[in-house]
């Protein structure tokens, strides 16, 4: 099982939310944009630990810009259709009276929040919901309770609830295996556990301070009220054995409140995840929905994506729960499947928050693992951003920024990123960015390459982008690049050396090469090229800077450059993607 498909209308801060799933869902998002909020609209239909008055939201819950006071022409509506249960027959029964859809087999819940009908107080709403097509068709607690949705809430007290026996993720796993213990044993453990407590208690230094507490408590309370104080390590009673067994770590030497709050927050997440298995292969419930709010809080970057490359992993193959995460992190981002990830952002007017989603991506298996591998190196700063700049390799991810900067553009304020995809098959990310993905505004650097026959291996490129693009390309070159420039894909002259180099970067990249060059006729060839750049022979300037190393050459040439001198097919791409994100 798992949710397809979310609908949410008038609440809080989204007007009308339509967005897809898959298998898990990570949910990403600058600050205040709606992340809480859309795992609350999850919660309204699928949490059984809500009550009624929970559930009984207020009229500030609607969405801001309608009208007030609100009428009936307006309502709060969450709607979450439920997939892939059909092979599944316990699951199928519980939805069997909430389906919208024999092909694929599809149930719908839906949460509905409005005025009452016919009454004449502003302020008099109520809440239903209910399953399938038929509002009279009301979901049943049961059908919460067997497949829930479990929400651990930000910055939890990871360390009180597992000192608490009641709220303890360990509970269920202690009571299970209690129940494959058997009785003799426990009655011999709990005679030792006696045993060694009264040695220890009865030494004469802990006699005497239980009697000196007793005494004091005397004084205070009085011989009649005063109460007998012991001190003691564990209970005794083979019945209360198992429940006084406590988290420790360091090979028994602390106990879980000496913990590091991320590794507390670690071992509390395994146990729920253990617990909530346990719960499905016990037939206590059909499913799990877990709900994580900012899991990163206290947790290094690499244990993020360490933990949670395992953790998407595992919960896939027991399929027994699907992961419902709200983040900030990057790294987290950057180890999620390609398809989980669901991106919230202002809508164009400002006036309510819109999510978009990869779910749909109509991209081949090879294609999602080669972003999958890219996403996890680059820390996935892209699905954070407003604009894309994708570009060949590193020598334009060093240098372009620092271009951008002397021409006037601050990148990190426009929320731009330079993302290189080391080599030029840009397809999957513009499959990634575009219209079916994240809808992310992007722009394109490549180079023109040209081949000694009169051809160019950028022109063809630059064909099959526009092709995937569904846009008609011309014969004519020159009409060629001006229609993929429209679609933001920009070629230069040759190559990015060479264009900087015949722009009038030619001092700045001949006192590099100087600088850097390992041989003597390369610095000669330099300072040549420095005096009289119309002598530079354009394949010796680029076998000299291999030599030294493309990305290695564009890291000194960025701390060398501080005019603003610029090839123009940058600047083109910088003005048409910073106007896209303005």
């Amino acid at each position: 099982m798992r949710i397809n498909r979310v609908q949410i209308t008038n609440f809080r801060n989204f007007k009308a939310v339509d967005v897809c799933f898959d298998s898990h869902a990570v949910i990403l998002g600058e600050n205040k944009i709606g992340k809480s909020n859309f795992l609350y609209a999850l919660r309204l239909v699928l949490d059984p630990s809500l009550s009624d008055t929970a559930r009984q939201l207020r009229e500030e819950d609607f969405w801001d810009p309608l009208p007030r006071p609100i009428t009936g022409d307006h309502m709060i509506v969450i709607a979450i259709d439920l997939t892939e249960f059909d092979s599944n027959e316990d699951q199928l029964a519980l939805l069997a009276d909430h389906l919208i859809s024999a092909d694929p087999i599809t149930a719908r819940l839906t949460y509905v929040f409005q005025p009452v009908p016919q009454s004449e107080k502003e302020d008099d709403f109520e809440f239903l919901v209910y399953g399938g097509d038929r509002i009279e068709n009301t979901v049943s607690w049961d059908v919460r309770r067997r497949m829930p949705l479990d929400v651990l809430a930000a910055l939890r007290d990871a360390e009180g609830d597992l000192a608490n026996w009641r709220r303890s993720p360990l509970r269920a796993l202690l009571q299970k295996a209690e129940s494959e213990i058997g009785s003799e044993d426990l009655d011999r453990i709990a005679e030792a556990v006696s045993e060694a407590r009264e040695q220890l208690v009865g030494l004469e230094p802990i006699e005497g301070l239980c009697q000196q507490v007793t005494n004091r408590l005397v004084e205070i309370m009085g011989e009649h009220q005063a109460i007998d104080f012991l001190l003691g390590f564990s209970s005794t009673d083979k019945n209360r054995l198992i429940r006084s067994l406590r988290p420790l770590i360091d090979e028994g030497r602390r106990g879980i409140a000496e913990a590091s709050l991320g590794s507390a927050n670690l071992i509390y997440l395994a146990l729920r995840s253990l617990e909530l298995e346990h719960l499905v292969t016990d037939g206590k419930r059909d499913h799990t929905f877990l709900g994580i709010e900012e899991p990163e809080a206290h947790l290094h970057p690499n244990l993020q994506r360490m933990v949670f490359r395992n953790f998407f992993r595992a919960r896939e193959e027991a399929g027994s729960i699907n992961v419902i995460v709200t983040t900030h992190s990057p790294h987290i981002a950057s180890v999620a499947p390609l398809r989980s990830l669901i991106v919230l952002r202002k809508s164009e007017d400002q006036k309510s928050s819109e999510a978009v989603s990869t779910a749909s991506l109509k991209m081949d298996a090879s294609d999602v693992a080669d972003l999958e591998r890219y996403l996890d190196v680059t820390r996935a700063e892209m699905v954070f951003s407003r604009g894309v700049l994708l570009v060949e390799g590193d020598a334009e991810r060093f240098l372009v920024p620092r271009l951008a900067e002397l021409a006037g553009y601050q990148l990190d304020a426009l929320g731009i990123v330079v993302c290189s995809v080391s080599g030029t098959n840009f397809l999957p990310y513009i499959k990634f960015l575009g219209a079916g993905g994240l809808q992310i505004s992007y722009a394109i650097l490549t180079d023109l390459d040209p081949a000694g026959d009169g051809a160019s291996l950028g022109i063809g490129r630059a064909r099959k982008l526009l092709d995937h693009l569904d846009i008609d390309d011309p014969e004519e070159e020159e009409e060629l690049l001006r229609i993929a420039a429209e679609q933001g894909i920009f070629l230069n002259k040759h190559t990015l050396e060479v264009d900087l180099f015949k722009c009038g970067r030619h001092k700045s990249m001949c006192s590099a090469l100087q600088a850097l060059a390992s041989s003597a006729p390369a610095r000669e060839r330099a300072a040549a090229w420095s005096a009289n750049p119309g002598t530079v022979d354009s394949e010796r300037l680029l076998k000299d800077i291999n030599a030294i190393g493309k990305g290695r050459f564009a890291q000194s040439l960025a701390s060398r450059i501080t005019k603003n001198i610029c090839p123009p097919y940058i600047l083109a791409s910088l003005s048409f993607l910073a106007d896209r994100v303005r």
